[in-house]
């Protein structure tokens, strides 16, 4: 396949660099310095998954760099508040057997890109593997808790090019499987992603702290029956039968599992950037307003990161 990752930071470089090594054509459009470094020493991908240095890796700085091609597959890696953004840039890119699929965090990516590239091309992505950047061109898988999981969030989408599309991630050593059923593990990743990114950030802890003690499990529990009454109230069924069957995965299987992982968002706000709090916590505390639902402490989360986003703002040099 002719592939595309646009927005290629640690998530996507695995991805790009996976998929080349398994003898796809695969072009990434990144950070200056990142895509710099692939191409002058390769990427390097370490961790759980092996040690890889991937050199057949074509860099550009942004879409519209890129000459025009047939591209098979664009997978938008960016940051959530970038989607429109990224989305309308790939646009000229894309033929009508293009697929455009969201490898990213939080509500609202799937319609974003639907909105401007078509529902007949657009495809979610559940992920739930952890990537770190350790320096340029250089990235490390540190945890890995479940399969990705691909699918069309209206059926509109052949569900044989889905398939196909897994099978090729699942062949270049990205565990991965398609399904019908798509909301429902992107909302399973939102109660994952909003119970521990924000506490990780805020707190500044692994991922494994968070669940040994009575306060920090006192607040996932709230998030989670909230989460729980927004999605039942939209329509969602998530995953689990009830708050109480997700808590137990939670606290029993997906956190040991990703015990040393520290949040992106931890991340984001030691280097002074912008979260993703307003498509996790902030989607959550919006969706419920609008069904009528108070969710009180998705709401103090998310005020909280944004808070603490402006404070390490002003610590920033220039």
């Amino acid at each position: 396949m002719n592939i595309l990752v646009m927005g290629a930071g640690a998530v996507g470089s695995v991805f790009g660099g996976f998929l080349a090594e398994a003898g796809h054509q695969v072009s990434l459009v990144g950070r200056a310095t990142h895509m710099a470094a692939i191409r002058e020493q390769g990427l390097c991908i370490q961790g759980i998954w092996g040690e890889h240095l991937i050199g057949n890796l074509r860099t550009f700085t942004a879409a519209a760099e890129m000459p025009q091609q047939d591209l098979d597959l664009v997978l938008i890696t960016t940051k959530s508040y970038d989607t429109e953004q990224a989305a309308g840039q790939i646009l000229p890119l894309l033929s009508e057997k293009t697929l455009v699929l969201s490898i990213q965090n939080g509500l609202g990516n799937v319609e974003a890109i639907s909105r401007i590239v078509g529902e007949h091309r657009t495809v979610g992505g559940r992920v739930i593997f952890g990537v770190e950047a350790i320096a340029p061109g250089r990235v490390e898988v540190t945890v890995y808790a479940d399969k990705v999981m691909l699918g069309s969030h209206t059926g509109e989408v052949d569900h044989k090019r889905i398939e196909e599309t897994a099978n090729a991630f699942a062949r270049a050593g990205i565990p991965t499987e398609a399904t019908t059923e798509i909301d429902k593990f992107i909302w399973g990743k939102l109660l994952y992603s909003c119970c521990l990114n924000p506490l990780s950030a805020l707190l500044e802890v692994a991922y494994g702290e968070l669940s040994e003690h009575v306060e920090t499990r006192t607040i996932m529990t709230s998030v989670i029956q909230e989460i729980f009454a927004v999605a039942r109230r939209k329509g969602v069924a998530p995953a689990w039968d009830s708050p109480l069957e997700y808590r137990k995965l939670l606290f029993e299987r997906l956190i040991p599992d990703t015990c040393s992982h520290h949040a992106s968002m931890l991340q984001d706000v030691r280097r002074g950037k912008r979260t993703e709090i307003d498509s996790l916590n902030g989607a959550v505390a919006r969706l419920g307003e609008e069904v009528g639902l108070p969710t009180p402490v998705n709401r103090m989360l998310t005020q909280l990161v944004k808070a603490k986003e402006q404070m390490r703002k002003g610590l920033q040099p220039g």
